[in-house]
C-alpha cells in the first residue's frame, strides 16, 4: 500500500511543532519531525549539485519516509499506545495497540523546519503531496529563536555543526553561512545575533515566496500559506482549513488540541532593544512587508 504524504513547512519557532501536535490528535494521520532527513541536506540541495545527485537526494527523501512506515519504529507497542494516546479511538483500537498492531495511516505528514531553505525541493521530491507553510513575523521568531537557542552567536559561527549553517564561508575564525548574500559577509558578522537569526527568517521566507507566492497562488492549491497569529487568534478556522487541505476530518481531540491556542507569545519581539528592532527591520524590511508585517514607525523614517 502507498501512502501519501504531506510535509508542513516553516522557519523554526514558527509554530509548526505546535500544529504537528495538532495534527497528530487524528488517528488517521501520523505527523512525524525530522529526525528522518539529514539537516544538512536543505543546505546541500542549495549548492550547485549535478542533476543526478539532486534527483538522488529527492528520491532518497521519499524513501526515508517510507521506509519509516515499514520499520520497526512505526510498528512498535510503545509507538501504537503513544499514538493512540495523542488521538484516542475507542477501546478496542487501545487494546489493538497495547499488542503493538497498527495500521498504516491515511497519510503521513512531515516536518522539518530546515526544509524551509529548499521549498522547490520537496516539491520535487513530493510533486503531490499537500504542503502547509506556516509563516510567523521574523522579529518574533529572531527573539525565540536567539532566547531559546542562542542561534548565530559568535561562538556558533566558529564551526558547521550547527543546523543553521551546514555550509560556510570562512571569514577570520568564523564562518558566513551559505544563504547570507554574497557582498554582506562583513554586514553579518559585525551583526548582533538577533539581526542574524532575522537574516535566517529572511532567506528562508524569501526561498518559499518565490517558490509559492505569499499565500500559495503559484501551486495551483498545493501549497496552503498560514499566517502564525492569524492561526492563533482563531485555531478552529484556520486549523479546519489546514486539515481540509490535508485531506483528514476534525475530532473532538483535535479541537481540544486547537483550544490550548495562546497569543501570549505574539508581538514579543518588542521588549527587545529600540536599536535591535530597527536594524532587525532594516535586514528583513521586504519580506517582512510582503507578508503583511508592518515596520515600526522608526524604522520607517530612519
Amino acid at each position: 500500500m502507498s501512502v501519501p504524504y504531506g510535509i508542513v513547512l516553516g522557519c523554526p519557532r514558527s509554530g509548526t511543532t505546535y500544529l504537528m501536535s495538532v495534527l497528530n490528535s487524528i488517528p488517521t494521520l501520523e505527523a512525524l519531525s525530522g529526525t528522518l532527513l539529514p539537516v544538512a541536506i536543505p543546505h546541500v540541495v542549495n549548492q550547485d549539485l549535478e542533476s543526478d545527485v539532486y534527483d538522488a537526494l529527492a528520491v532518497g527523501f521519499e524513501r526515508a519516509l517510507d521506509a519509516y512506515l515499514h520499520s520497526g519504529r512505526y510498528y512498535s507497542r510503545a509507538a501504537a499506545v503513544q499514538k493512540w494516546l495523542r488521538a484516542p479511538s475507542g477501546i478496542s483500537n487501545l487494546v489493538r495497540a497495547s499488542k503493538g498492531q497498527r495500521v498504516l495511516p491515511e497519510r503521513m505528514i512531515y516536518k522539518e523546519p530546515f526544509l524551509s531553505f529548499a521549498p522547490q525541493f520537496v516539491r520535487d521530491a513530493f510533486p503531490d503531496a499537500p504542503i502547509v507553510h506556516i509563516v510567523r513575523d521574523g522579529r518574533d521568531c529572531a527573539n525565540s529563536l536567539v532566547q531559546s537557542y542562542d542561534v548565530l552567536s559568535d561562538e556558533r559561527l566558529t564551526h558547521l555543526r550547527g543546523s543553521e549553517m551546514r555550509l560556510g564561508r570562512p571569514f577570520d575564525e568564523r564562518y558566513v553561512p551559505w544563504w547570507v548574500e554574497k557582498g554582506h559577509d562583513l554586514e553579518f558578522i559585525e551583526a548582533m545575533p538577533y539581526v542574524r537569526a532575522i537574516w535566517m527568517w529572511k532567506a528562508m521566507v524569501g526561498r518559499c515566496r518565490e517558490a509559492f507566492g505569499t499565500d500559495g497562488q503559484k501551486t495551483n492549491g498545493q501549497v496552503l500559506v498560514l499566517k502564525y497569529e492569524d492561526f492563533m487568534h482563531d485555531p478552529v478556522k484556520y486549523g479546519h482549513r489546514v486539515l481540509a487541505h490535508f485531506g483528514a476530518t476534525p475530532t473532538a481531540a483535535f479541537d481540544k488540541r486547537l483550544n490550548a491556542a495562546r497569543t501570549s507569545s505574539i508581538g514579543k519581539y518588542r521588549m527587545r532593544a529600540e536599536e535591535e528592532i530597527v536594524a532587525a527591520e532594516q535586514v528583513a524590511s521586504v519580506e517582512l512587508q510582503k507578508y503583511g508585517y508592518a515596520l515600526s514607525t522608526v524604522a520607517v523614517t530612519s
